[in-house]
């Protein structure tokens, strides 16, 4: 298994504690209303993208310094940061689908960021060289870095996003991601991420343009995290929208999100199209996996699950307060036992995957979506039957997600 920094093994394991301690609720809550998970909820978002931001805010210190001294060691310091800072920003994804800024751009509070920010997958030759032969998964592009016409800074790649298609990705996490550890043309029983080497920052060609785009592409995402922890600041725009909705209303969006992420986005997308794909080198899928460059992808699965489980339970952190758990206790505690048995089972599996000794893009090219035996499918038939019970447990009190 590849060596982790001390940081990312601190971070992994809090969150690793707070999955077990969110599982083993025992519903003390009592006589909460929809308006208190409606506030609870709300400073749960706000810190959650705090911690985002700040996190993200270390990794461009550790770019800024690789940039202006290029080192294997700095390098290192690098994509360190990215790891520790998608602990923090995995979780937030059950944030989306909630008729929220992040992903509406028809509102003047939207921000239609989503998509700037963790598009995937991308299509490498977009953005830099890639190895040739490898033209048929990472595209034909001439590359941004190479076409010296092309102005780098923020506006013109995120003007750039998306360009041509939907793989066409120039901006975001998995943009900085390929950036720091460029192609992973290993095969997956290797246990290699990408292998890119610091030169590329120093001699290569295109250095100093390489080195700039990694910058440029950080100060955006930083800003894009700014302005969600702005917005959903006390006070901030969206905040002051959210919290002067109909409690049904807010809750239903609230709810919506981590149904989203465990029934579709989570399981489906990120889960099962990789298990099915042959993109990628020898046809194995590892081209559609989520952090294929860094073969971060099984921390990505346990920070996507465990923002569903926060949401559950109004639990992030040091906040923990009313929660949709607790409504649905109120209500029907059979239903009640039925979805905190299923959250549990899910983070059980989930974590198995997210744990494993294995990567990722190994595990899946022993599995086939029609099977259930591996890890990955367990996790995902285990997801399925959460987001479920969050949606019957939705109608209880009187919502309904269909």
């Amino acid at each position: 298994m590849k060596k982790i920094s001390i940081l990312l093994l601190a971070v992994s394991f809090a969150y690793a504690c707070s999955s077990d301690d969110d599982n083993n609720n025992n519903g003390s809550n009592i006589d909460v209303t929809k308006a208190e998970v409606v506030s609870n909820y709300a400073d749960i978002v706000y810190q959650s993208y705090l911690d985002s931001y700040n996190s993200a805010v270390t990794m461009q210190t550790a770019i800024n310094e690789f940039v202006a001294n290029p080192t294997e060691a700095g390098l290192t310091a690098a994509k360190n940061s990215w790891l520790a800072a998608r602990e923090f920003y995995g979780q937030t994804e059950a944030y989306r689908e909630t008729n929220g800024p992040i992903d509406t751009d028809s509102d003047s509070w939207s921000l239609g960021t989503e998509g700037q920010m963790n598009a995937w997958p991308i299509d490498e030759s977009y953005i830099d060289y890639v190895a040739v032969g490898t033209e048929a998964y990472a595209g034909d592009y001439g590359s941004i870095i190479s076409d010296t016409d092309v102005s780098i800074n923020e506006a013109i790649i995120a003007g750039l996003n998306e360009g041509v298609d939907d793989k066409s990705i120039s901006t975001g996490w998995h943009a900085i991601e390929f950036l720091l550890w460029g192609q992973d043309n290993t095969s997956p029983s290797e246990d290699l991420a990408g292998q890119r080497a610091y030169t590329d920052y120093t001699t290569a060609d295109n250095a100093e343009r390489r080195g700039l785009y990694l910058t440029v592409s950080t100060d955006l995402l930083v800003g894009n995290l700014l302005d969600l922890v702005n917005t959903w600041a006390v006070g901030g725009s969206y905040r002051t929208v959210f919290e002067s909705l109909d409690t049904d209303t807010a809750l239903k969006q609230a709810i919506n999100g981590a149904f989203f992420i465990a029934g579709d986005e989570l399981s489906s997308e990120r889960m099962i199209a990789p298990v099915d794909s042959t993109d990628g080198i020898n046809g194995l899928g590892q081209e559609d996996e989520h952090s294929c460059f860094s073969d971060n992808t099984n921390r990505d699965v346990f920070a996507n699950a465990q923002g569903v489980i926060n949401v559950i339970y109004g639990s992030y952190g040091s906040i923990e307060g009313a929660s949709f758990y607790d409504l649905v206790n109120q209500a029907d505690t059979t239903q009640a036992l039925a979805l905190q048995a299923a959250a549990t089972d899910a983070m059980t599996k989930v974590n198995i995957v997210g744990n494993n000794a294995q990567p990722f893009d190994y595990l899946i090219t022993l599995e086939s979506s029609d099977d259930l035996s591996g890890p990955v499918m367990q996790a995902v038939d285990a997801l399925f039957t959460l987001a479920d019970e969050i949606s019957a447990s939705a109608s209880v009190i009187g919502i309904n997600l269909n």
